[in-house]
């Protein structure tokens, strides 16, 4: 349980932890669906994570769009007073485009429900190494410094 725990039950560093060993496992048993369904849920965790930290957020974050949260996060570590803006070697949040028509070009909530073979092991495999360098940049570092 990180300190960001929400009276909800919403723990999103803890979500981008657990997501993101879960990734990791089903892309090493080539579960290439799965796997990237999950990385996307690193990244959704970890901008959460960033606007929780920034914002003294108590409330669940309801968007799943990483085009929006991403933005929300680079808005918010623009900030002179920014808490967050060093746990970044570059201003791109997430190398993984959020799919809003759900047309199977990047991520979407909704890829859950989609066949196994959707997501080739390339794609995959790219979205999960994303996924983990996120989570030692931001979480590590959050960690590191005791803000989570």
């Amino acid at each position: 349980m990180s300190r960001l725990k929400q009276t909800s039950g919403e723990d999103y560093p803890e979500a981008s932890k657990k997501h993101c060993i879960d990734a990791r496992v089903l892309l090493d048993n080539d579960r290439f669906g799965g796997a990237a369904y999950l990385a996307g849920y690193v990244s959704e965790c970890i901008c959460k994570t960033l606007i929780q930290v920034e914002e003294k957020h108590s409330d669940p974050i309801k968007t799943h769009h990483l085009d929006d949260l991403s933005s929300m996060a680079i808005t918010l570590m623009a900030l002179p007073n920014s808490k967050t803006a060093r746990y970044f070697k570059n201003l791109q949040i997430t190398g993984i485009p959020y799919d809003k028509n759900n047309s199977l070009i990047g991520w979407n909530e909704c890829l859950r429900y989609f066949p196994e073979d959707t997501i080739k092991p390339d794609k995959a495999n790219a979205w999960v190494q994303d996924a983990e360098r996120l989570y030692i940049e931001v979480i590590g570092g959050l960690m590191k410094d005791g803000e989570v």
